[in-house]
C-alpha cells in the first residue's frame, strides 16, 4: 500500500472513530435530558421562581368548592378543583407551567373567583394530583385541557359559551395549542413559548456553559469550545427529538406560532358560513424574560397577524419570566378587565366591573 493511501485511510479511520465517538457522546447526553425532561413529578424549587403573585382573596365557602378527578381521552387520570359561584357565570380554566402545580396558581385563582368568575384549576399530567405520565412541555397536555375544558362545561354553573382560557408559560403556550372549543370565548396567554425547541436549546447551552466554567485549569481550550457551544447545543437538541420520538412515539417539539394556520382564509367563510371563528387572545409577556425571550412573543404575535387572528398584546419594559403582573399590577389587571369586558359583553361580572385593581 502506497504511503499516500496509507494516509488517507488514516485520516477516513480517524475521522469515523470522532464522529462515532461525538455521535455516541450526544446521545448519552439527548438520553440524560429526555430522561430528565420527561420524568413525572419532578418539581422545580419554587424559592427561585422570581414571579410576584397577587395577594391572596378568601377561598369561597366550602359547600362551593368541589374536588375533581376526570380522565383524558387517552386515559390518564388528571386532579383538578372547581370553585362555583352562587349563580351561573363565566368560568376561568386556569393552566400552570411545566414543573410546578395548580397550587402555585391559588392565589390567582382566588382573586379571579372574588370577581365573579367560577375557576376551574387543574393539574397537567404528571404534575401535582394527576397521575405520574410522562411529560412533553406541551403537546401531549393539549389532550390534559381538552379534557378540563369538557369539564368545566358540564358544570352548572357555567354560562355556555363563557369559558377563558388564562394560562402561563407552558400552561399559555397549550392553551395557543389546543383546538377550538365551542364553549371557550376567550385566552389569556401569559409568557408563552413560540416554539418549544428553542427553549431547549437555551437551556441546554446555558448548562454547557455552567460545565466549561468548572475548566479554569485550560483557559485556551475552554475559549475554543464556548465558540462551539451554539452548534453544539442545537445538535443536542435534535438527538434529543429523536430519542423522544423513539421512546414514546411522538415529539416533543411543540409550536404554538404554527398553530394559526388553522384559522387559513377564516374570513372569507365567516360572513356565509356557521363554521368556528379564531377565539380572541391577550398575549403577555415581559421585555425582560430570559427563560422564554420575548422574541417568541412577538413570534407569535407575526403568525395571528397574517392569518388574521384577533390578538392583542401587552408588553412591558422590565419584568422576568411570567412577571408581567408584578411589574405594574394595577396596569395588567386593567388590561385583563377590559379585553374581559369586550369579550364578554352582557355576561361580564358586576364585581370585576366594580374591582378597582388593587390586588
Amino acid at each position: 500500500m502506497s504511503e499516500q493511501r496509507r494516509w488517507a485511510l488514516g485520516v477516513a479511520t480517524g475521522t469515523g472513530i470522532l464522529g462515532l465517538t461525538v455521535t455516541s457522546g450526544l446521545a448519552f447526553i439527548a438520553n440524560h435530558i429526555v430522561e430528565e425532561f420527561s420524568r413525572p413529578h419532578l418539581v422545580l424549587d419554587e424559592s427561585g421562581f422570581t414571579w410576584t403573585m397577587p395577594q391572596s382573596a378568601s377561598d369561597p365557602d366550602p359547600s362551593l368548592q368541589r374536588s375533581l378527578l376526570f380522565k383524558t381521552a387517552d386515559g390518564k387520570l388528571l386532579s383538578g378543583d372547581f370553585w362555583a359561584q352562587p349563580c351561573p357565570a363565566p368560568t376561568v380554566v386556569l393552566c400552570h407551567g411545566y414543573r410546578i402545580s395548580r397550587a402555585h396558581l391559588r392565589s390567582v385563582a382566588t382573586l379571579e373567583y372574588a370577581r365573579g368568575y367560577n375557576v376551574l384549576a387543574f393539574d397537567f399530567r404528571g404534575h401535582g394530583g394527576s397521575e405520574g405520565a410522562s411529560t412533553s412541555g406541551g403537546n401531549v397536555e393539549v389532550r390534559d385541557l381538552e379534557a378540563a375544558l369538557i369539564v368545566a362545561r358540564s358544570q352548572p354553573e357555567t354560562l355556555p359559551g363563557r369559558i377563558i382560557i388564562h394560562g402561563f408559560s407552558m400552561g399559555a403556550s397549550v392553551a395557543l395549542l389546543t383546538p377550538p372549543h365551542p364553549d371557550v370565548c376567550a385566552i389569556i396567554a401569559d409568557s408563552p413559548y413560540a416554539r418549544s425547541d428553542e427553549v431547549m436549546r437555551r437551556l441546554v447551552q446555558y448548562r454547557l456553559l455552567e460545565a466549561s466554567n468548572r475548566w479554569k485549569r485550560w483557559p485556551r481550550l475552554v475559549a475554543q469550545l464556548r465558540s462551539l457551544l451554539p452548534p453544539l447545543a442545537w445538535a443536542t437538541v435534535g438527538m434529543s427529538v429523536l430519542v423522544f420520538r423513539l421512546r414514546f412515539g411522538f415529539t416533543f417539539v411543540a409550536r404554538p406560532d404554527a398553530s394559526f394556520k388553522r384559522w387559513q382564509g377564516w374570513k372569507t367563510y365567516a360572513q356565509t358560513s356557521d363554521r368556528r371563528r379564531p377565539v380572541p387572545i391577550l398575549l403577555i409577556h415581559a421585555e425582560g424574560d430570559q427563560l422564554i425571550p420575548i422574541a417568541h412573543a412577538r413570534q407569535i404575535a407575526s403568525q395571528a397577524k397574517i392569518y388574521e387572528v384577533p390578538l392583542e398584546t401587552y408588553f412591558v419594559e422590565g419584568g422576568s419570566h411570567c412577571d408581567a403582573y408584578g411589574y405594574n399590577p394595577r396596569q395588567y389587571n386593567s388590561v385583563l378587565k377590559n379585553f374581559l369586558e369586550r369579550q364578554l359583553g352582557p355576561d361580564f361580572p358586576e364585581q370585576h366591573r366594580n374591582d378597582e385593581g388593587e390586588n
